[in-house]
């Protein structure tokens, strides 16, 4: 695993494997950066915790040197000044469609003058104090990720503008919801989808913007990588809890005499 902060490897070309926490787990957040992923989403759109669980789980992310990103409900700027105020190196952010969304999306992670989130010199991010408030500005400056989720036909119409956007670090696609508005929903190894893939990856190369996305296996990948796609997800922590439950009980059922 690369080390570093993440905005940083992404600039520098890496190519970045992580997967989503669908469980409010300290356990399995620190236990996922124990295997080797470098960077995890908590995801606070589709799981069942909240924004405010995810304090805990950043900090067991943290103790195993894990990155950690939170994926935010809404652009709402209270939701993404929370997750970087608990430590997120940075945010994702669903259903960007257009260069005002975007842009909104950057002023709300960004202190002034590139954005107006809220100021706090004691929360976690800044060690509850420990740390200046100009060290802190600097460090939250220079590593604030911003990923931006492209989940519809509106966002990939409207990729130029929002790519434009000065401060989207990464643009995300939501493989599954692009692919129901393409009109081939879940068909994520159809030639269209690689295709839309393949265009925004070139668009955002001229941007100097990486490009994200889903996939449920690590088998799928290959040709998404090969695209150019720099930060991988696979699966999430119950995916792999269960193939893992699955694989050991069909070893023990082989073990059982007939």
């Amino acid at each position: 695993m690369p080390h570093g902060e993440l905005k940083t490897l992404l600039q520098d070309g890496h190519v970045l494997i992580g997967t989503w926490l669908n469980a409010a787990s300290p356990e399995q957040a620190e236990t996922i950066g124990y295997a080797g992923f470098d960077f995890l989403i908590l995801d606070t759109e589709h799981s069942s915790y909240d924004l405010a669980s995810c304090e805990n789980l950043v900090r067991a992310a943290d103790a195993a040197s894990l990155p950690a990103l939170i994926r935010v409900m809404s652009n709402e700027p209270v939701h993404i000044s929370k997750a970087l105020e608990y430590g997120a190196q940075g945010v994702v952010v669903p259903h960007v469609s257009s260069g005002q969304e975007a842009e909104n999306t950057v002023r709300n992670a960004h202190f002034a003058p590139r954005g107006h989130r809220g100021a706090a010199p004691t929360i976690r991010a800044a060690r509850y104090g420990q740390l200046s408030w100009n060290e802190y500005l600097t460090h939250a400056a220079k590593n604030t990720l911003v990923v931006v989720q492209i989940e519809g036909a509106d966002g990939v119409a409207n990729l130029e503008e929002i790519m434009a956007v000065d401060g989207v670090d990464v643009i995300f696609i939501g493989t599954f919801d692009l692919s129901d508005s393409l009109g081939i929903s879940g068909q994520l190894d159809h030639p269209l989808l690689l295709d839309t893939v393949g265009d925004v990856v070139q668009q955002a190369s001229k941007h100097n913007v990486a490009v994200g996305m889903w996939m449920p296996a690590p088998d799928k990948l290959g040709p998404w990588i090969a695209k150019g796609v720099q930060m991988v997800t696979v699966a999430s922590n119950d995916m792999i809890f269960m193939d893992g439950c699955r694989t050991y009980v069909d070893q023990v059922r082989a073990e059982i005499p007939s």
